[in-house]
This record gives C-alpha cells, structure tokens and sequence, in this order.
C-alpha cells in the first residue's frame, strides 16, 4: 500500500539561493504545523557539474519532526505536492517515483524569459518532464506577480495557481533589535546579497550613486565583488565591507537604518528575500523600481542618482519613518510569515487554478518565436 502524506515535497538540494532557502523555509513550517511530509530529493539534468554539492541546509530538513526521507522509485500519497523550481524539471530529472494527490504544484522561483528576452525554460517541457518522472499533472505557483505575468505568457497550455505561493519567513528569525536612526553618528545605509556583479548596478557611477558614502553616511555592504566593482569604476573602498555571511544577517541589517537595493540590469528578481528579511528587522525600504510589481507601497523606489535625497528625505523625519517601517514590518509578517501557511494550505488545496492570458508579459507570436529559438539551442547543445 502506498505511503499517505499531508504534503509531499520534491526538489534537488544541489540548487542554490533563494530557491533553497524558500524550500527550507515552507519544510520547517509544514513541521511546526505537525504535518506528515514525503520529501524526495532528486537530481536534476540542469545541473551536471561535479562542483554542484547538496546545500546542508536542505539535507537536515530529513531529520524535522513528521519528515520522511522518500527513495526514488517510492509510491506516495498525498493532500498536495509541492515541486520546487522549473530549472529543476526543465531538462528532467533522473529519479521516478509514482506519487498521487489532490493538488499538485510546480512552485516558479524563476521567471521562464531572462532578462534579454530569450527563454531560459520552457515551462509547457518543465510540467511535461514532471509529469513523465513522477506520474503527476501539476500547475505553476509562482511567487510573485512578475513571474506570474511571464507563466500567463504560455496560457492556456499551462495552468497556474489562482493565489501566488511567495517566500515564507520565521518572523522570530527577523527580530528588530535597534530603532533606525537611533544611533548618535552618521545615518547608515547598505545591502546584502551573494557575491555576484549581477547583484549590483551596471556601471560604477552608479554603483557610487547607489551607495554614496560620505562623512554624513556610512554604508555597509555584506557580500560584495570588490574588484569587479573597482574594474567598471566605482568605489567600494568607501564602503564597510564584510564577506557574505560575515555576520548573522538579522543582527546586520539591525545595523542600517535604510535598507538599500539595485541590481544589474541583466537580471530580474522573481521575488526578493532579502528585501523582506530587512522589512522584518523593521528598516526602511530603498528600492529599485523593478521591485514595485511585488512590494508595491511597502517601499520607496528611486533611481540611484536619486538615493542621496531620498536618503536626506527619510532622516529628516527619523520618527515617520521608523513609524512608517513599523507598519510595513507588520503587513510584511501578515504576508509572508510562516503563521500564514495553514490557510494557505487549504486554499491551494481547493483552488481551481486559472489558464488565462491576464496580464500576460509576451503575446503568442512572440511565445512561439521563443520557444523556437530555446528549442534551436538546446539541440546545438548551448544553454538554456
């Protein structure tokens, strides 16, 4: 007899960022709930670099109270299955399982198009592949808005979920340890991220706009590429600089009074971790624009020429603000915090799901021009 699950997770721990972090965080929270979960890791085609390890982090989720490690070739049941990340299925996986539920969901870290336009997965193959490896028909959850506009591209061949799946958070992991501008010295500002130029502006006058410190602003960065930043001309010699995962992330954003982000033109965040960890630690938020279509009137955006004012503009009124980021911090909790799951469980479990072109970000001509040329490069053997 197959094996009976409240929730059965499917995903390759080898994958990195936000992605991982997001399956850790929904795992741990099906725990705390006292769930039963079938979690099977898998190896997927995408990723064929020796150097590609399995993230710890997503190994120790076997050893959580109500977790059961599943073999491949198991049969399972289950309400719901959650089967992280489309790069994962896009070029199959090596595992087959035979698993059978209510609702199953293909959970979209990823927007399909990349930043110049060509297509880095071609969802219809990612649900196809799943479907081949683990007998079972699943729809997108996407986590946010923009990645659910670029999924609404490929309508009516692919379903999504009418209500997105977004990052959860440990509410208690983000504590607010010290009040913005609560500090005797200069205003502080800064970011963190993973050490990549694509984490940042394009060209250094930008980067020096972004993050332009001075005897009446300090800026801190957390993981940056020091050298590159220097090769296209900016200045990161002006800023407090600590290696990634220096310090623990809480107790460096508690450190900021404004949380600042931009990044390269040559990518597009499909949600923004790190921008609610600093709303959840009670910072100000700076944002890029393109940030708007998830955070909509829980930042301020600017430009990077325009961040010196906007800066000016917040620590003139240090009490609004920090009234301000108080109420973002609380929507922020109702939002993403891992309280929310329950309800949202049973709302994914009964929901119809949609196969509409609303809000579509590409027409079908364009689609189909897409899918031709991803097609053309995967049979040359190039990425994507």
């Amino acid at each position: 007899m197959d094996e009976t699950f409240d929730c059965l997770v499917v995903a390759d721990p080898r994958f990195a960022g936000g992605s991982t972090a997001a399956l850790v965080s929904d795992v741990t929270a099906m725990s705390a709930l006292g769930l039963k979960i079938g979690l099977l890791f898998v190896r997927s085609a995408y990723l064929d670099d020796s150097r590609d390890v399995a993230n710890t982090k997503a190994l120790a989720l076997r050893d959580l109270p109500g977790v059961t490690a599943l073999s491949p070739g198991c049969r399972a049941r289950g309400d719901v299955a959650f089967l992280h990340h489309p790069l994962v299925f896009s070029r199959g996986i090596e595992e087959r399982a035979r698993l059978s539920v209510r609702r199953a969901l293909l959970v979209a870290h990823h927007p399909p198009f990349r930043s110049d336009g060509s297509l880095e997965y071609n969802p219809v193959g990612a649900i196809r592949r799943a479907r081949a490896a683990l007998g079972i028909s699943a729809r997108f959850a996407p986590v946010s808005p923009y990645v659910r506009a670029q999924l609404a591209s490929f309508a009516p061949l692919v379903v999504q979920s009418s209500m997105d799946w977004p990052n959860i958070f440990a509410t208690e992991d983000w504590p607010v340890l010290r009040a913005p501008f609560s500090g005797n010295g200069p205003t502080v500002i800064g970011r963190h991220s993973r050490v990549d130029t694509l984490k940042f502006p394009a060209t250094g006058a930008e980067n020096d706009a972004a993050y332009p410190a001075g005897p009446d602003l300090k800026v801190r960065v957390m993981g940056c590429p020091v050298e590159a930043l220097k090769k296209i001309g900016a200045h990161p010699q002006r800023w407090d600089i600590l290696a990634f995962g220096e310090e623990p992330v809480a107790d460096f954003l508690n450190s900021l009074d404004i949380f600042v982000y931009f990044y390269h033109p040559g990518i597009e965040e499909a949600f923004g971790r790190t921008v609610v960890e600093a709303a959840l630690c009670g910072r100000p938020l700076l944002l890029d624009p393109r940030l708007r279509r998830t955070f909509g009137d829980l930042a301020s955006y600017c430009t990077p020429s325009e961040v010196a004012s906007a800066v000016d503009r917040l620590a003139a009124n240090p009490a609004l603000a920090r009234q301000r980021a108080t109420e973002v911090r609380d929507k922020m909790a109702a939002n993403y915090g891992s309280q929310s799951l329950g309800r949202r469980l049973e709302l994914i479990v009964s929901d119809k799901g949609v196969r509409d072109r609303s809000g579509a970000a590409a027409s079908p001509g364009l689609v189909a021009h897409k899918l031709a040329g991803h097609y053309r490069r995967r049979i040359a053997g190039g990425t994507g």
